[in-house]
């Protein structure tokens, strides 16, 4: 399994000024002084999934960024996930999502007992579906203001 290709200040930027539609609202993009404070973001957490994490970027056939996914350590057992996407995802999103689902299982096998957390927007009932077909399941204790918590575990 492909862990921590390279990813540049070019791809993310790439993404954030051209995120995908439904991606929009999570992420801070009005000017350019947010999409550089979410560039200074990302690449932390980005640094995060070099120790005991992980980080992926799947581009098209023309080399532009669909999307970058991240998991990074926060607890012996706990991790985090970050997934920011371009417009690309429009055309891409079933073959992510098949994949995002099988990188999912292959970690499953090698980080046994670990949890993986995610946060959706409430009111995106999509959101709620992709990550239940991912195998997250939904964990209201962990909710945050308008934010739901759904958390991925090993066996």
């Amino acid at each position: 399994m492909e862990r921590h290709a390279e990813i540049s200040n070019a791809d993310i930027m790439f993404i954030l000024e051209n995120t995908w539609d439904k991606s929009r609202p999570e992420w801070l993009l009005a000017d350019e002084n947010e999409r550089r404070q979410t560039l200074e973001f990302i690449r932390n957490r980005l640094r995060s999934t070099q120790n005991d994490g992980y980080s992926k970027i799947w581009r098209t056939e023309e080399g532009e960024p669909i999307g970058i996914l991240g998991a990074y350590k926060i607890d012996i057992l706990r991790y985090e996930t970050f997934f920011i996407c371009s417009k690309h995802m429009e055309t891409h999103s079933l073959k992510l999502s098949f994949d995002m689902r099988n990188i999912l299982k292959d970690l499953a096998l090698q980080y046994k007992g670990f949890a993986l957390g995610q946060y959706a927007e409430s009111h995106r009932t999509d959101q709620s579906s992709w990550f239940r077909f991912l195998g997250f399941t939904y964990k209201p204790e962990g909710n945050v203001a308008n934010r739901h918590y759904y958390e991925f575990a090993s066996s």
